[in-house]
C-alpha cells in the first residue's frame, strides 16, 4: 500500500511545512513528491495536509499517519542497524545533546574517538539546556542526552552519573563578600546576578533555594553560556553562581563556595532501548568522576 519513501515524503512535508522544501531535502522534484503524497491520500481516502498559500499543515488524519509513519521509518532504519551489527559493523545515525556549559566531559575528543572507532554512523550534536535535552529524550529527537541537573529532578533509570559536585560564587575581585571564606546564600539577597536562562540544571537548583528561603537577588542578567556569566562577573556587573569545577576554570574573578551543601550531578541519559551507535558511544563515556 505505500513504500518507505513515501513515508520519507510525507514526514519532510510535515517538518518543513512546504512542498518546495520536503523535495530539496529528499533531494526530488516537488512534481514528484507530490504525486507520490496524493497517491497515499487516495489510498487511504483522507487529506494529510491542508494546503495553505503560505505554510502546509497536517490535518487530524495527517497527525495519526506522521505518528505511525515516524514509528514505521524508525523500525525500519534499526533493523539495517542491528543487521549491520550483526556483520561486525556499527551504522545509522545518532543524535546527541550537551548542555551549554558542559566541562566534565571533553565532547570534541570523545566523538573523534567514536568515529575514529565507527566511521559509518552519522553523528549529530545538538546544545540546548538540561530541560529541553530532557524532552527532546523523550519525545526520540534525542538518542543521548549529557545533562546537568539537581538532585529535586527526577532522571528516567537508564542514566549514568558522571560528576557530582557542589556549587560556588564568582564574583569581581574586589567585591565585598570575598572576605569571606564561604559565603551563604542570604548574602545573594539583593545583589546583581548573572543567571544563565531558565530551564539549566544549575538555574533551576539555585532558583529553588531562593525561593524557599525568601531570597531576592537582583536577577539583572540571562545567559546561554557560562562564559559570558565570567564576562559579565569579571566586568564588575555581577556574582553568579556556577558548578565548583567550573568556577575553578574561571579567569579573572574571586570564587568562594557555597556554605549549604548542594549536589549538582553531570548525567548521560539515553532511550529505553538504545541503537547499537548509542550503545557503542556509551561505552566510551568516562567512568564516575571522583
Amino acid at each position: 500500500m505505500f513504500t518507505l519513501r513515501q513515508l520519507e515524503f510525507v514526514v519532510a512535508v510535515a517538518e518543513e511545512g512546504s512542498f518546495t522544501a520536503a523535495a530539496a531535502r529528499c533531494h526530488t522534484v516537488q512534481s514528484a513528491l507530490s504525486h507520490q503524497v496524493a497517491r497515499l491520500e487516495d489510498a487511504f481516502g483522507a487529506r494529510l495536509f491542508e494546503r495553505g498559500p503560505r505554510r502546509v499543515r497536517a490535518t487530524a488524519a495527517g497527525e495519526v499517519f506522521l505518528r505511525n509513519a515516524r514509528l514505521t521509518l524508525q523500525a525500519a532504519a534499526r533493523l539495517q542497524e542491528e543487521m549491520a551489527l550483526a556483520l561486525g559493523t556499527v551504522r545509522g545515525r545518532i543524535n546527541i545533546g550537551q548542555i551549554t556549559s558542559l566541562n566534565v566531559v571533553d565532547v570534541p575528543a570523545l566523538l573523534a574517538t567514536f568515529r575514529a572507532a565507527h566511521p559509518a554512523v552519522d553523528v549529530h550534536l545538538r546544545v540546548g539546556m538540561s530541560e529541553a535535552l530532557l524532552a527532546d529524550l523523550d519525545e526520540g529527537r534525542l538518542d543521548i542526552a549529557l545533562i546537568g541537573v539537581g538532585p529535586q529532578l527526577a532522571l528516567p533509570p537508564q542514566h549514568r552519573l558522571l560528576h557530582e559536585e557542589g556549587l560556588s560564587l564568582v564574583m569581581p575581585p574586589d567585591h565585598a563578600l570575598t572576605t569571606r571564606r564561604t559565603i551563604p546564600l542570604e548574602a545573594l539577597d539583593g545583589i546583581p546576578l548573572a543567571a544563565l536562562v531558565a530551564g539549566a540544571g544549575v538555574r533551576r537548583m539555585v532558583d529553588d533555594a531562593l525561593v524557599g528561603r525568601g531570597i531576592r537577588p537582583q536577577l539583572q542578567y540571562e545567559v546561554t553560556h557560562s562564559e559570558i556569566q565570567r564576562q559579565l562577573v569579571a566586568a564588575g556587573l555581577a556574582v553568579a553562581v556556577v558548578p565548583a569545577s567550573m568556577a575553578e576554570r574561571m579567569e579573572g574573578v574571586s570564587v568562594r563556595p557555597l556554605a549549604e551543601t548542594f549536589y549538582f550531578r553531570t548525567c548521560a541519559v539515553w532511550r529505553a532501548d538504545p541503537t547499537p551507535a548509542a550503545r557503542a558511544l556509551l561505552a566510551l563515556l568516562p567512568p564516575l568522576a571522583a
